[in-house]
């Protein structure tokens, strides 16, 4: 005979819900802490070995992040995998956004090496 099996509560729970609020809360760690360290998009792409359309897709919430991803993302950071998942009072700090001041500029044109 079969028992019946009784669901966890967070079991029974609508899964959507609680993945749009990880991927969000994992979205604001990021802008977080990327904003504490004044890292743009970009050299946080290149320090997670990401592409910085990826990291802004994560950022707004509309890619959810692999396990992969999410401790490449930590290590990048300084911070834990833990960091990234909880949620935290602090709110992002805006970065400076528009055109590149001249310094900007000339540093992003400097010829990157690729990774082997």
């Amino acid at each position: 005979m079969l028992q019946s099996v009784k669901l966890l509560p967070l079991m029974a729970e609508n899964p959507i819900a609680r993945q749009t609020a990880t991927r969000e809360r994992v979205a604001t760690n990021l802008k977080l802490f990327r904003g504490k360290q004044s890292m743009s998009q970009e050299a946080l792409a290149d320090r997670a070995g990401l592409h910085r359309t990826q990291i802004s897709l994560i950022e707004r919430g509309r890619a959810s992040v692999t396990l992969d991803t999410l401790v490449a993302l930590a290590s990048a950071l300084g911070v834990t995998e833990v960091d990234l998942l909880t949620a935290h009072d602090e709110l992002p700090t805006p970065l400076k956004s528009g055109p590149k001041s001249e310094a900007e500029r000339a540093a992003a044109s400097k010829p990157r090496r690729k990774h082997v």
